[in-house]
C-alpha cells in the first residue's frame, strides 16, 4: 500500500488541499478528494481489483495514483469544480462572467493506455524553494530525477497534515 499524495493548492484566492491515497489490497481502489476548510468540493475513485495479483501491482497502483492526483490539481486550476465549489462555498464566484457548466462531485479520469510502463522521470532541475520546519530534505544524487510526489508525498500522519492545511488556510493571502 502506497501512503499518498498532499498538495495545497491556492484557486481563485481560495486555499484548497488535493489528497490521493491507495486503500490497499483488502479494498482494491484510490480515492482522490479535493478539500476546501474541511468539507469535500469533489472526489474521485478509481478501482483496481483486476490487478490485484499482478506482481508488480505496487508500481502500477503508484502510476495510477499520479496520474489521478495530477488530473485532480489540473481540473482544480481549470475550473473544472467551480459550479460545485460556488455551490457550497458562499460568496465564491467563478471569473468566467456566463457561468459554468455544472460539474457532478464524484468523477472519472480515463486511465493511460500506458499506464503499465515506467513513468519517465522530468529532467532533473532545482527544488523549489521549501519550507525547512515541514519539509524533510533527501540527499540529491548525480544521477537522480526529483520523483513526482517529492515534497508532497508524507509520512505523517493525516491530523498533522490536516492541521498544517488549516494553519496555511488560516494565514492571510499575501499581496505583492
Amino acid at each position: 500500500m502506497i501512503t499518498g499524495f498532499n498538495t495545497n493548492v491556492r484557486h481563485r484566492n481560495l486555499l484548497f488541499h488535493v489528497q490521493t491515497e491507495d486503500s490497499g489490497r483488502a479494498h482494491p481502489h484510490i480515492i482522490s478528494h479535493v478539500y476546501s476548510g474541511g468539507s469535500i468540493m469533489a472526489s474521485e475513485k478509481r478501482d483496481y481489483s483486476e490487478r490485484v495479483d499482478e506482481e508488480d501491482l505496487d508500481r502500477q497502483v503508484r502510476v495510477l495514483m499520479e496520474a489521478q492526483h495530477k488530473s485532480m490539481i489540473s481540473r482544480l486550476e481549470q475550473g473544472d469544480f467551480d459550479g460545485v465549489i460556488a455551490e457550497r462555498i458562499p460568496g465564491f464566484h467563478p471569473s468566467n462572467s456566463q457561468g459554468l457548466a455544472q460539474t457532478s462531485p464524484v468523477t472519472e479520469t480515463p486511465i493511460p493506455e500506458e499506464f503499465a510502463e515506467p513513468v519517465a522521470p522530468e529532467p532533473a532541475r532545482p527544488p523549489p524553494a521549501r519550507d525547512p520546519a515541514t519539509t524533510r530534505e533527501r540527499p540529491a544524487t548525480a544521477d537522480s530525477a526529483r520523483p513526482f510526489g517529492e515534497g508532497i508525498v508524507s509520512q505523517k500522519p493525516l491530523d498533522e497534515v490536516i492541521l498544517e492545511y488549516l494553519l496555511e488556510k488560516a494565514r492571510p493571502p499575501r499581496r505583492g
